[in-house]
């Protein structure tokens, strides 16, 4: 580009637009905030629309509403955007243009198609020729095709950050919700109850903005004279989501109760849930738990009655027996789950974990590769696995 140079070291060093000020935000021209996590991506986008336009004139902006229902309203769209940023300012200073939860840049229908995609040609073309010295771009959008030339460009010269919900099937995933979490209670003067504080992250949906409403529901419910959420807090005010199913059916399964692990199996899959996903988010890794802690259980003469004593044990096995710990994303022991499962792998024998393990591989292969019904694949699973 022909103006200000992109500052790449910024975005580098920055991992949040909000630790930045926002003289420093200003001197970045193109500014893109993406990730399937809605909640997060509109604010952080609102943050940033707000330092960008800190000083400047109402009528020095503009906000254009980028959710399209088809590729005629896409280019049309990106046509106004065009116009706006090549319009100089009523008033003289900083102009901010916001293409605001734009839904194009996607793998879609609407964003494939050719009518869009020479629209963001042309608006590739305009950003490459230089925007004014004092014109700004900020792009929000919740779906985003890295694969697709105009957002490789993007993503080469804009200063960006990208804001996803986590990968419920992946070990650890609930760490990443807890920044979150403890922002949000802090500022209410709130706190969990460990038990508390892990039902309900497995009770809400992974989304932020599930989060923080669940939170304030929370609040109003304690009142101000208790400031602790305990268990029956949790079960009483949060309703079950997709993820707090898959708990729910983690732990029909640990119990051996297959009857409710298959009514959980069913409400999922009519409310359209994906029997991988529940194969790979519940079955697998509760199974590889189960005979773990199994394993460990009777090799180290573990028990499950305190969850900071199991944790110290954990700690100190030798570096063969750690190996069969789940970890976190960091790469660091998840022990969480392995004491929920060493809780209930008594009721369980060693070689019928294997082989119930060996059927679920063959199972989630099934799911894949074959016709068979994914209903009747996982009942036949809950059902081997209660056995």
């Amino acid at each position: 580009m022909t103006n200000t140079p992109f500052n790449k070291a910024y975005f580098m060093i920055s991992c949040g637009y909000g630790f930045m000020g926002s003289s420093t935000l200003q001197q970045q021209a193109i500014h893109l905030v993406f990730g399937t996590d809605e909640g997060m991506v509109r604010e952080k986008a609102s943050g940033i629309f707000a330092a960008l336009t800190e000083g400047t004139n109402e009528f020095s902006h503009e906000i254009l509403e980028a959710a399209c229902g088809d590729s005629d309203e896409a280019a049309q769209l990106v046509r106004q955007v065009m116009e706006a940023l090549r319009t100089l300012p009523f008033f003289p200073g900083r102009k901010v243009v916001w293409m605001k939860n734009c839904n194009f840049l996607g793998d879609s229908v609407t964003g494939r198609s050719s009518t869009t995609e020479a629209a963001l040609d042309s608006f590739r073309q305009l950003l490459e020729s230089g925007l004014g010295s004092d014109v700004l771009l900020l792009i929000s959008a919740s779906e985003f095709d890295k694969r697709r030339s105009f957002n490789k460009f993007l993503l080469q010269y804009a200063a960006s950050e990208e804001l996803n919900k986590p990968d419920i099937t992946k070990a650890g995933w609930e760490g990443s919700l807890m920044p979150l979490i403890n922002k949000e209670t802090a500022a209410r003067g709130m706190n969990f109850d460990s038990a508390a504080l892990e039902l309900f992250i497995h009770r809400v949906s992974e989304s932020s903005r599930q989060i923080i409403s669940e939170i304030e529901k929370l609040d109003l419910y304690l009142g101000a004279d208790r400031r602790t959420v305990m268990p029956e807090d949790v079960e009483r005010m949060v309703p079950l989501t997709r993820t707090g199913v898959i708990f729910e059916i983690s732990r029909a399964l640990e119990n051996k109760k297959s009857d409710a692990a298959i009514s959980l199996i069913d409400f999922q899959l009519e409310r359209g849930e994906n029997a991988i996903t529940i194969m790979r988010a519940a079955f697998i890794p509760t199974l590889r738990n189960l005979l773990a802690a199994r394993l460990l259980c009777d090799a180290f003469n573990l028990k499950p009655t305190n969850f900071k004593e199991f944790t110290a044990r954990i700690s100190s096995l030798p570096s063969y027996a750690a190996a069969l710990i789940p970890l976190k994303k960091d790469g660091t022991p998840n022990a969480y789950p392995l004491f929920l499962a060493a809780q209930n792998a008594s009721k369980f024998k060693t070689e019928r974990l294997k082989q119930t393990l060996k059927e679920c591989m063959k199972a989630d292969k099934a799911l894949v590769s074959s016709s068979l019904d994914p209903r009747l694949i996982l009942h036949r699973l809950a059902i081997c696995s209660a056995s």
